[in-house]
């Protein structure tokens, strides 16, 4: 038994490692690109987006569904294109879930998919890592509805190692 709990704590520990690794690597990819560009910023504001939202967030146990919140930054990787029609970006946020007498916050990254479909509506997918409190993989699906170019709402679920959250964010987009 204790050799499984070994093994298991170790393929979650190589395998978060390569997640940074690869989510590092992605972001070098992204600022080399600004940068061999000539007289172009390094980072571009058009594609820049901050947000922010409420989450009803659950833990298994004697604990109730708390609401919290989170803010958020996101930056599109015109460098990664998965395939034709899909986005990619990345996010870093910091989120609360809300429990009393315990601390339950801290940062988040992750590598986001998006794409449209029909209209104003659109789907997103996350793969990344939180930092916090609840540290260890997170992943998430969810829907997306732009009012206009500069202004989405999303509603999506996101699975924790600990915490579940089902959340409402509103993003600008520069």
């Amino acid at each position: 038994m204790h050799a499984y709990w070994f093994l298991h704590y170790w393929i979650i520990d190589m395998t978060t490692k390569l997640i940074r690794a690869g989510l590092l690597g992605v972001v070098s990819l992204s600022f080399s690109a600004g940068l061999s560009a000539e007289n172009g910023p390094l980072l571009d504001r058009e594609r820049l987006a901050i947000g922010g939202g409420v989450a009803l967030n659950s833990i298994n146990g004697p604990v109730d569904d708390e609401l919290g919140f989170q803010i958020f930054a996101a930056y599109e990787l015109p460098t990664v294109n998965v395939m034709q029609y899909v986005n990619s970006s990345i996010e870093l946020g910091y989120m609360d879930y809300g429990f009393d007498g315990e601390d339950t916050n801290g940062l988040w990254t992750t590598f986001v998919l998006d794409g449209a479909i029909k209209s104003q509506w659109g789907w997103l997918a996350r793969l990344g890592l939180d930092l916090g409190d609840d540290s260890g993989f997170m992943f998430g699906a969810g829907v997306s509805y732009a009012w206009d170019t500069q202004l989405s709402v999303r509603a999506e679920y996101v699975i924790r190692d600990e915490v579940d959250s089902l959340q409402l964010n509103v993003i600008h987009h520069f």
